[in-house]
């Protein structure tokens, strides 16, 4: 299906100080489809609740109209890393995306986004790296068992010293060979790594499964479109030009939009539905 208003999406992140509710009725009332669950406090964090909550949750959604296309549990702020060289903290990572693969299922998401985690800047990368394809390995046999796919996003320098650019995503699948596996491209993310569109859809032919798709200025903050400095229509017509057909998700991470998150939402959504047009079917 070519790219249209049905593939928007949004994430729940900057809706973090209000009630899910509240965010679910703002997607609704917006028209939007979508939507890629952000599971952590205090919307859904696993830590909180059960496989039985997730399916309630699930049901919800899907009474409400909507879908969830992605299961992205918090990685970035929690105790999270799979490349850890603590054994204690690697297996607790691990446990917590072996349980986030069971409660995606049961919310009716059909992936889970993983990010790799790092190592400690004063020992060598490769350290952090093969300790991040085993638990890889471990994560993308469970996934392919239970039928969910992997999506994986680079992270920053600052935030990682393993898998932080699309080339590097691309070892990383060379090395596991799993089918379960694809990539992320975020475009604010890939402003802060000094990256372009093409980069993503050319290392990751055809493994791009994901789009986080935000307008964003020179230091890469997740901005509501028309509030920083990427071309929406010439982001379009690329995504476009590469045949891509998955979600656009919405994910507003500067916290300037954590008071009021709707206008915000809906100036994203206003924007994409002009720059890709109706649906045609």
């Amino acid at each position: 299906m070519p790219l249209d208003e049905r593939n928007i999406s949004v994430m729940n992140f900057h809706y973090v100080r209000h009630t899910m509710d509240r965010f679910l009725r703002d997607v609704c009332d917006a028209g939007v489809s979508r939507i890629e669950l952000w599971a952590a406090a205090p919307h859904f964090y696993l830590g909180d609740k059960t496989l039985a909550d997730a399916r309630i949750l699930g049901r919800k959604v899907r009474g409400m109209g909507l879908d969830i296309v992605a299961f992205t549990p918090e990685q970035c702020i929690y105790p999270i890393n799979i490349s850890a060289k603590e054994p204690e903290l690697r297996d607790r990572s691990l446990r917590y995306f072996l349980d986030s693969m069971e409660f995606a299922i049961e919310c009716g998401a059909p992936a889970l986004l993983v990010t790799a985690g790092g190592g400690y800047r004063d020992e060598p990368a490769e350290e952090a790296l093969a300790r991040c394809v085993d638990s890889m390995g471990i994560l993308c046999d469970r996934a392919r068992k239970l039928g969910i796919d992997l999506w994986m996003e680079s992270l920053p320098d600052s935030f990682a010293n393993i898998v932080r650019s699309a080339q590097e995503i691309r070892a990383l699948m060379d090395k596991l060979a799993s089918p379960a596996l694809y990539g992320v491209y975020d475009v604010a993310g890939a402003v802060m790594t000094h990256e372009t569109p093409e980069d993503y859809f050319t290392h990751l032919a055809g493994r791009v499964a994901h789009v986080h798709f935000t307008d964003s200025d020179a230091s890469g903050s997740h901005l509501a479109w028309g509030d920083g400095n990427i071309d929406l229509d010439k982001l379009v017509a690329y995504l476009r030009s590469q045949n891509y057909e998955g979600s656009l998700t919405v994910e507003l991470t500067n916290w300037k939009y954590n008071v009021d998150p709707t206008p915000p939402f809906k100036q994203c959504v206003e924007a994409m539905r002009k720059a890709l047009g109706p649906s045609r079917g």
